[in-house]
């Protein structure tokens, strides 16, 4: 199969995944930026702004959004990492715990159905398969950058 055909299926379905979240998101009053940082506090504990947008590739400026707000509601707390103190950790309140469940239930019970469908095994290989192809992508990425920067290619 030829890589454009082969990578342009892969980006039009993961492109309709997230086009099928975001309307998920809509209909229950939310953004999709605003579940993925849900999701990111709900697995990855602790965890701080910049391993958010990283994880998700989220724009900074949505996770902050996102924080600022939850900071205000009372529903997380803030403090100095320990890699790096300028860096903060953010962690949920209880109060914040029971509202990302809440919140993120009706995604929970969607993806329950969806691993029901497609099953464990499916699942578990997709992701295995996005994880090598979006670490090939980036190394790819990298060492186009290196190349072009060192002006290597040819082009000497």
């Amino acid at each position: 199969m030829d890589a454009d055909i082969a990578l342009g299926a892969v980006g039009a379905g993961a492109s309709r995944l997230t086009g099928l979240y975001t309307k998920f998101a809509q209909k229950h009053g939310m953004t999709y930026g605003t579940i993925q940082v849900y999701y990111a506090l709900k697995l990855n504990r602790p965890v701080t702004q910049k391993q958010i947008c990283e994880l998700y590739e989220i724009p900074k400026q949505t996770v902050n959004g996102v924080i600022r707000q939850l900071r205000c509601d009372g529903y997380i707390t803030l403090s100095a990492s320990g890699e790096d103190r300028r860096e903060k950790e953010i962690t949920l309140t209880q109060s914040g715990e029971a509202h990302v469940d809440s919140t993120l239930n009706p995604f929970f019970e969607l993806n329950e159905m969806v691993l029901k469908r497609v099953g464990t095994d499916a699942l578990k290989r997709l992701s295995q398969g996005l994880a090598m192809l979006g670490d090939a992508l980036e190394l790819e990425m990298e060492l186009k950058e290196i190349n072009s920067k060192w002006n290597y290619g040819g082009n000497e």
